[in-house]
């Protein structure tokens, strides 16, 4: 689902101008280049097998680069398309239209779908997308007296699936609903959220400023509720305030149900303190939000910004648990604190917080050829390894790929480096001359082991190979593989990929880190309440710049 979001963002970016031939890169005007290919179908309705007209369609190529090569078209009055001159390879595949469920390419239920893979010369003629309506939550929020409330945030959520916990890790497994969707009340009190799938969703209205896109209030309205808070505490659908209390709606394919909120005035307290900079004054510009750690939506995210005196005030804070965090970025320093807050029905306004009192590392990026990164283009995260979310560090990469964390609280840590170009692997991770994916990034005692040097290397290995039948050894697309370091443990699970199998089953890793690992495929469900199929672990041993082959076998279901 991760990775069909992503598509799906960056076909909206190329949409608008709907560019099927973009120019050649640089360097590579004067080149041979390979038999270009043609890629034509159609876009119906699922249930009439109407053709749907303005659908826009989009191919998405792997591994090419930042930003990614998109070529995109748009089908006309029967549902047709047709993209032409398109480049050899392997392709992410999508068709959307306004009021339907975006669908991959031979998706599966809830899958990503499967790459289309391209030869020179190929054409493909006979793509045919069936797209299924969307479902529709709609309803209305009014106060205690019957009126409606403007700008109130509706989320829509849903419990994780079990591959995306998988995915998360230990930080993941507290979260028990991540937001889908949202949308916000009109001046009729109304909101509308569309374009979802069939399954059982949660749904929370707030009244708060959150990243819903600008306020439709009045200008006078919204600097009111802004100094004076909400007194309307947060409620969950059918109006509840517990998350254990709830009831989920389940809209099927194309149905609309109505979801109406009664906000009731409740006792709400305000959070106050004051954050200290490294150098003993107060810290000014400062983030500070509580949010609830087993909601991932933002309805709830209250927050502040510390002023000259380094004093914060957090306004209309419901009684409960919530991760309190301050979060500075000024220049190439980064300061950053959470903690676990419980808060009462009194008012709290003694929190201090003290950047400065954790550890300072000092680290470097190397590469084997010079130039090869844009090393200031690479994001270093250290991120806690157990299930507390309380700790996390970030550090700007200098053009020399120097860095520096700092204020890192005690703890232990895994480490993640993205932004590398493609065809680059983190050969090698080391602090204090331990290796910090295989024990982590310990933080003691407001010390670390040493510094930080991460060596990049372009000697990654290749591993392909294809998903097939066990019963008919027909090939498989659209199966989700995903390849783990043996053993996999909480500090190297930044290493592990995946990938989805093309309409020859076929799939392919490239630029592995040398190691062992463990291969597992999965045929996604049909239905979210089906589990997926999962194939027996396969181990494999890749070394620098080695090309190795592995098939799979799946138990498909006899209905298949």
């Amino acid at each position: 689902m991760r990775q069909l979001l992503q598509v799906l963002a960056i076909v909206g970016l190329v949409i608008a101008s709907m560019a099927q031939t973009p120019a050649a890169p640089s360097g590579q005007a004067d080149k041979k280049q390979p038999d270009p290919c043609t890629v034509s179908g159609r876009v119906v309705t699922a249930a009439e097998g109407a053709p749907v007209k303005s659908a826009r369609v989009a191919l998405v190529e792997q591994n090419a680069g930042r930003p990614p090569h998109v070529l995109a078209a748009s089908t006309d009055n029967d549902g047709r398309f047709d993209i032409r001159k398109v480049n050899p390879g392997r392709y992410a595949f999508v068709a959307s239209h306004s009021g339907f469920i975006s669908q991959p390419y031979q998706a599966r239920g809830t899958s990503d779908g499967a790459i289309l893979a391209l030869a020179p010369g190929q054409q493909v003629n006979d793509v045919l997308f069936r797209l299924v309506r969307g479902a529709v939550i709609t309803g209305r929020v009014i106060d205690e007296a019957g009126e409606p409330m403007v700008a109130v945030a509706v989320s829509v959520l849903q419990k994780p699936s079990a591959e995306e916990i998988e995915e998360a890790g230990p930080r993941g497994k507290k979260r028990e609903l991540i937001e889908l969707s949202s949308a916000t009340t009109d001046d009729r009190g109304e909101y509308r959220v569309f374009g979802l799938k069939s399954g059982d969703y949660y749904i929370k209205a707030a009244e708060t400023d959150g990243p819903h896109g600008p306020p439709i209030m009045d200008g006078v309205d919204w600097m009111i509720r802004d100094l004076l808070g909400s007194q309307y505490a947060p409620l969950f659908y059918p109006g509840v305030f517990q998350l254990d209390q709830a009831q989920a709606v389940s809209p099927r394919a194309g149905e609309e149900v109505q979801a109406d909120f009664a906000m009731r005035h409740v006792k709400m307290v305000e959070v106050s303190g004051r954050i200290i900079a490294a150098d003993g004054g107060p810290a000014t510009h400062v983030y500070v939000e509580l949010s609830v750690p087993e909601v991932g939506d933002w309805s709830q995210r209250l927050s502040a910004i510390t002023d000259a005196k380094g004093e914060f005030t957090i306004k209309s804070v419901l009684p409960g648990s919530y991760i309190l965090s301050a979060q500075q970025h000024d220049q190439d320093k980064y300061y950053g604190a959470r903690q676990k807050l419980e808060v009462g029905e009194e008012k709290i306004g003694s929190i201090t917080i003290a950047f400065g009192g954790g550890a300072s590392i000092p680290g470097r990026i190397i590469t084997a050829r010079a130039g090869a990164n844009a090393l200031d283009r690479i994001h270093v995260l250290l991120l806690s390894a157990n299930d507390d979310e309380g700790a996390l560090a970030y550090a700007e990469v200098k053009k020399d790929g120097s860095f520096q964390f700092k204020d890192v609280a005690d703890g232990s840590y895994a480490l993640q480096v993205s932004g590398m170009e493609n065809g680059w692997f983190v050969k090698s991770a080391r602090m204090g001359g331990e290796d910090v994916y295989q024990k982590g990034a310990q933080i003691e005692k407001g010390a670390s082991a040493g510094s930080l040097e991460i060596m990049l290397s372009s000697d990654g290995a290749q591993l392909e190979g294809s998903v097939r039948d066990k019963e008919h050894d027909q090939p498989i697309a659209g199966a989700q593989v995903r390849v783990k370091f043996d053993p996999e443990t909480p500090y190297n699970r930044s290493c592990s990929h995946s990938a989805s199998t093309d309409q020859n089953g076929h799939f392919s890793f490239d630029a592995l880190p040398p190691g062992k690992y463990r291969v597992v495929a999965k045929l996604p469900s049909a239905t979210p309440e089906v589990p997926a199929i999962s194939s027996d672990p396969t181990t494999v041993t890749v070394g620098e710049r080695e090309h190795q082959a592995v098939q799979i076998k799946l138990a498909t279901p006899k209905t298949e």
